[in-house]
């Protein structure tokens, strides 16, 4: 399926987390793994995927996605793991099998293959590339590709998918993505760079003769600006974004790296506008009101701010972060006892590599408490 259509397809599915009930068990972690940590359960279920216990392979990816929405690799790598249990399911859906695409289990799997997208284009993507090396056949060209990515070799991995697209350039172009993908992974963004403004003068340029429905490249021209962003070319980045949105209004993600930069130039009117558009495209997504009450937090609106930062804690209560910016929100307004309640809802959930954010929540509950 296509890039632009899976994404409205992703906007269409609610974010909001599962009744308790529907929870996954939490898998048990080592004696020492750090239960509030993202990290210990991607670990557990990167074990277990190898080991192909795919249902506690899952459930550890659900809870690394709960305790760090931010983090796209738990939310891919459930993408993969629902693949892992049937192998024939999956074949049918990479040889673009329509009764396949059209199963409503499949596309709700797809859904998260876009958030994925939405936190970070270049995710990476081990344990899908573990997925594919289950596959029987023969492993050379594009298929060898993803073996080299799957084993961190990703030099080689990005010369084979080169292969592939000079191959056949147009039927092709999306190897270019892997192709980036793999320059990320190894750290050569000048490289990732070129292959996404290659992959854009493809489309364009098929977009020029095709006939049939126009397809909307936004998400590639948000996937330049988040190369752009990390190289610190901020103005070419927020160029990039724009263009995005002017393709798809609705890209939340992108009118979120507008409202970052923007709140980094001191543009505080337009951040607002950005990080709010943001909120409204994906109103059960807790990190875009994370960004919102980031955004209004710089303008110095602390009671939305608090309100932005309390929308989040409720669609994730699950994740630290947010518990900290309403504290911080409410030590704004003078408001202690809120602040306190936040800064220790916070401290029950932080991760143990969190010292700064941990320190502060400790310092300012230690001063308040001395207000009495």
């Amino acid at each position: 399926m296509r890039i632009s259509a899976l994404f409205a397809l992703a906007l269409s599915v609610a974010l909001a987390a599962p009744a308790a009930a529907q929870l996954p068990e939490r898998p048990r972690l080592p004696r020492d793994a750090d239960p509030n940590d993202w990290e210990s359960y991607f670990a557990r279920g990167e074990e277990s995927f190898n080991q192909q216990l795919n249902t506690t392979a899952h459930a550890s990816f659900y809870w690394a996605s709960r305790l760090d929405p931010t983090r796209a690799e738990p939310i891919m790598a459930m993408w993969a793991t629902f693949f892992a249990q049937d192998e024939r399911l999956l074949i049918a859906y990479l040889n673009d099998h329509p009764p396949t695409l059209q199963r409503p289990d499949v596309i709700a799997n797809d859904s998260l293959q876009m958030r994925a997208y939405a936190r970070n284009p270049f995710v990476h993507r081990g344990v899908e590339m573990a997925l594919y090396t289950r596959l029987r056949g023969r492993w050379d060209g594009p298929r060898a590709a993803f073996v080299d990515y799957a084993r961190g070799e990703f030099l080689r991995a990005a010369e084979r998918f080169g292969a592939a697209v000079r191959s056949n350039p147009g039927r092709n172009v999306r190897f270019r993505h892997y192709r980036a993908l793999s320059f990320v992974g190894a750290e050569e963004l000048d490289s990732a760079a070129v292959e996404i403004e290659a992959l854009l003068e493809t489309l364009r340029r098929i977009d020029a003769v095709r006939v049939t429905a126009y397809e909307s490249k936004g998400m590639w021209e948000y996937a330049l600006g988040r190369i752009y962003e990390a190289q610190g070319r901020r103005d070419a980045a927020r160029e990039a974004f724009r263009r995005a949105v002017v393709e798809d209004l609705a890209l939340y993600p992108a009118h979120a790296a507008l409202a970052r930069l923007e709140v980094q130039a001191r543009n505080v009117e337009e951040a607002l506008g950005h990080a709010a558009t943001a909120v409204e495209a994906a109103p059960h997504d807790p990190v875009m009101h994370f960004e919102h009450g980031s955004a209004l937090a710089a303008a110095g609106q602390h009671e939305a701010a608090a309100a932005a930062f309390r929308r989040a804690t409720e669609l994730e209560p699950y994740w630290a972060a947010p518990y900290l910016r309403l504290g911080a929100a409410h030590d704004d307004l003078g408001a202690r006892d809120p602040a306190l309640a936040a800064y220790r809802a916070y401290l029950e959930r932080a991760p143990r590599r969190q010292a700064n954010g941990i320190g502060v929540a400790e310092r300012r509950i230690a001063e308040l408490q001395q207000q009495r």
